[in-house]
């Protein structure tokens, strides 16, 4: 009897903790600030450890509900919600994954996260500063069409330039060839830069001669740290060791004299605006994108900020707006809760990431919508998640 009932209260704890683990928020996706989730405390409880895979592999995860884009070969896990610096296509994510999904699921969420430059950390020895002060020099270096640095004006320095890049489907790449795209010349450079979350196709005139590529953040740090000559586009969380290493110019470039510490984007994207109550349906209202002009037809698109440093964007949060388990719901509301707070939040761990916390006017429209019963945005909303949900 007494091992009846042993067997019996080991089979009953071993299911609860099978049911805590399946019962975690799962996600993962962009590396440019995975050592900011991955920071004890910045996710709230019953979230698991994000997982860097890329905003591309994040992006998948999330809209098909596959956890192999994080582990191969782990099927018996949901995913729950995904980080991106890569914003959701309308057209080719958002409305397919709706059309798909929206009637079991409900809505998507996307909203961002934290404001971020994209540094261009080198590996260069030289005492003088590197400054991209014409931008068509920075144009140069990564069509290929500049390929020594004794080219870059003022760098005191001689000897091959060679680019190292993202391998893998990248929002960091989107951001960078985002200003790419706004800012240089094709007659000058022979080529245009597509936008795209992958490097090796950006570019209209093929990669710069002797690219090399690496998958992922830190990665992509050690191959350029691997050979002198080396520069690449980069999170600047990794760019650089410290906060007072952005402002180093012998090893992170500046562009047209600015560096890409988290104050000189706080003073680019101060103007930017959240959208209006009627805009806020729209998951892709949600997240700015930089461009040479505003858009007639898109919100969203803004023309990129004339003071502070130029290379910048968000990095996004993807959520659903309904989860099958109340418990999960009230943790992503926790989340929310936190990282969108007027007073209490994640703005010192995003500051000592090298990231720039949301202006106080973004976080209010954040909280009004999604953390407002009373809105019909609110996350597990009665009326829109009656029943329905992302599975535990």
């Amino acid at each position: 009897m007494f091992k009846r009932s042993l067997i019996a209260a080991s089979l009953s704890v071993a299911a609860l903790v099978s049911a805590q683990a399946m019962a975690e928020i799962n996600g993962g996706g962009a590396t440019l600030p995975q050592q900011l989730y991955q920071e004890p405390g910045v996710l709230t409880a019953g979230f698991a450890a994000y997982i860097g895979v890329g905003s591309g592999n994040g992006k998948a995860a999330f809209l098909n509900n596959d956890y192999t884009k994080f582990v191969a070969g782990t099927t018996n896990k949901n995913v729950h919600w995904a980080g991106s610096d890569s914003k959701l296509s309308k057209t080719n994510e958002t409305n397919p994954y709706l059309s798909a999904h929206g009637s079991a699921w409900g809505p998507l969420i996307q909203v961002p996260s934290v404001a971020t430059s994209v540094a261009l950390p080198f590996n260069k020895s030289g005492s003088n500063a590197v400054n991209f002060a014409d931008v068509n020099t920075l144009c140069g270096v990564f069509s290929g069409r500049l390929t020594d640095w004794s080219q870059i004006p003022g760098s005191g320095r001689s000897g091959a330039i060679t680019v190292v890049y993202r391998s893998e489907s990248s929002g960091t790449t989107e951001l960078f060839t985002r200003f790419l795209n706004a800012s240089c010349s094709s007659a000058l450079e022979g080529g245009t830069f597509a936008i795209t979350t992958s490097f090796g196709n950006s570019f209209s005139g093929g990669l710069p001669a002797g690219a090399v590529s690496a998958q992922g953040s830190q990665a992509v740090m050690n191959t350029l740290n691997a050979a002198e000559g080396r520069i690449t586009y980069m999170s600047p969380d990794f760019a650089a060791p410290t906060l007072a290493g952005l402002d180093d110019a012998t090893k992170v470039a500046q562009v047209r004299g600015v560096s890409p510490a988290p104050a000189n984007v706080s003073a680019a994207i101060g103007a930017v605006t959240p959208p209006t109550t009627a805009q806020r349906s729209d998951p892709n209202n949600w997240v700015p994108v930089f461009a040479a002009t505003a858009s007639a037809t898109d919100p969203s698109v803004r023309p990129y900020p004339t003071t502070g440093y130029p290379i910048l964007g968000f990095t996004n949060l993807i959520f659903s707006q309904c989860y099958a388990d109340a418990t999960q719901t009230q943790q992503v509301r926790d989340f929310f809760t936190r990282h969108y707070g007027a007073s209490v939040n994640n703005d010192t761990a995003i500051t000592n990431h090298r990231f720039v916390p949301l202006p106080a006017s973004w976080k209010l429209a954040v909280r009004q919508s999604f953390l407002t019963s009373t809105n019909n945005l609110y996350i597990g909303h009665s009326n829109v998640c009656n029943g329905i949900g992302r599975p535990l």
